[in-house]
């Protein structure tokens, strides 16, 4: 009887030791649940700032546009337009400088960001004006891309490209900057075919149709607005 009390007890001992401890491949699976919620985390962060920049970056965008468009509505932009039927970037006419945000003291206020207009007349009475708004960020021209294309008319395909920058992705911007070219405008690249030498835009082409028109590409545009101005 004294030795089944014995073992009795030996056999208590060990459970309480197996329940109250840890083994070996418990914490394994404890170090290997850690580490897979670690590599998550850092995988997730990283996305999560960038969008949290994304997010930041348009909110402002939108709110600069609200100040390019009084910016527009007080110099008469349709009296500028007047019976031009091309395009023209405005304010500055040269459509490789941006325009820097200014308070009503003439200083300028997000450094960062700059913005540039292109209108044009849409109406035979001169009094409709199409106006497409770009904000960039740290706007510099001579980082855009340059090359030539040809464009056609109500065409999504930009076909025959000279030349892909190496930075050049679905999301930046292409425009005409040919002199010849009647739309300045920007637009937002689909896909590129380095095999095919073609573009393709998220949407058609407005402009005339043309073939070897110089062309500038962007990765620096936030995002674009358009809007009509009337004349009053």
């Amino acid at each position: 009887m004294h030795q089944t009390k014995t073992n009795n007890n030996q056999f208590s001992i060990f459970n309480i030791q197996s329940q109250d401890g840890f083994t070996l491949i418990e914490i394994g699976i404890a170090i290997f649940i850690l580490g897979v919620g670690l590599i998550s985390m850092l995988t997730i962060f990283p996305i999560g700032v960038d969008s949290i920049k994304k997010v930041t970056q348009y909110s402002n965008a939108a709110v600069l546009t609200e100040s390019a468009i009084s910016y527009l509505k007080a110099n008469d932009v349709v009296a500028f337009v007047g019976t031009n039927t091309g395009s023209n970037t405005y304010p500055d006419t040269d459509s490789d400088q941006g325009n820097p945000f200014e308070d009503s003291s003439g200083n300028t206020i997000f450094a960062q960001y700059s913005w540039q207009a292109t209108v044009q007349n849409l109406s035979s009475n001169n009094n409709l004006v199409r106006a497409q708004i770009a904000i960039f960020r740290n706007f510099d021209s001579t980082k855009f891309g340059a090359g030539t294309a040809d464009f056609t008319q109500t065409s999504t395909t930009v076909s025959s490209v000279s030349v892909f920058p190496s930075w050049l992705t679905s999301k930046h911007y292409i425009r005409a900057s040919d002199n010849s070219s009647d739309d300045k405008s920007w637009y937002r690249i689909d896909s590129v075919g380095t095999s095919s030498s073609e573009i393709i835009l998220e949407g058609n082409f407005l402009g005339t149709t043309g073939a070897g028109l110089t062309f500038s590409t962007t990765k620096d545009i936030i995002d674009i607005y358009e809007t009509m101005f009337s004349k009053r």
